[in-house]
């Protein structure tokens, strides 16, 4: 029993480390973004994305698990660099960070997914999941309803 609350504690860090790539990732998107309106559509997901990590972190602590580092992933690190680096040769191309966002939002998806299809259903922590995948899921469809037909 005591293994199943470790493995849940490392995929809830690991989600928590999805969620702080997605709200740096929407920091720097917000950056480099012109459009104003996309600036606050980025800053709004960011500050989202936050809530989620708290929300998070305390379910971390619940379970016992090691207190988190809110330092992202590796993988996200790499997302963000490519973020900034897109921007650059883009010179600020709405599109192309937009893109890089869609990327970052379906890769968060697939993770809160695969962590969901492992809680049994009726768990406190797996509503709270549901609920994240669902606001991920609605910015997706926000974020690519911008990109240019």
């Amino acid at each position: 029993m005591e293994n199943q609350g470790q493995d849940l504690s490392g995929k809830i860090s690991h989600l928590i480390a999805v969620a702080e790539d997605g709200k740096h990732g929407y920091e720097n998107a917000a950056k480099d973004v012109k459009d104003e309106y996309l600036k606050s559509t980025f800053l709004r997901l960011s500050g989202e994305r936050d809530g989620y990590i708290t929300e998070l972190q305390d379910q971390l602590r619940n379970l016992g698990g090691p207190e988190p580092t809110g330092k992202g992933g590796p993988v996200g690190a790499l997302h963000r660099t490519w973020i900034d680096i897109k921007a650059a040769l883009t010179a600020g191309d709405k599109d192309a960070i937009i893109k890089a966002c869609v990327t970052g939002e379906e890769y968060a998806l697939k993770e809160y997914q695969m962590v969901i299809d492992e809680i049994k259903s009726g768990n406190d922590l797996k509503q709270l999941l549901v609920k994240q995948h669902a606001g991920i899921q609605t910015a997706l469809s926000s974020i690519t309803q911008k990109l240019d037909k």
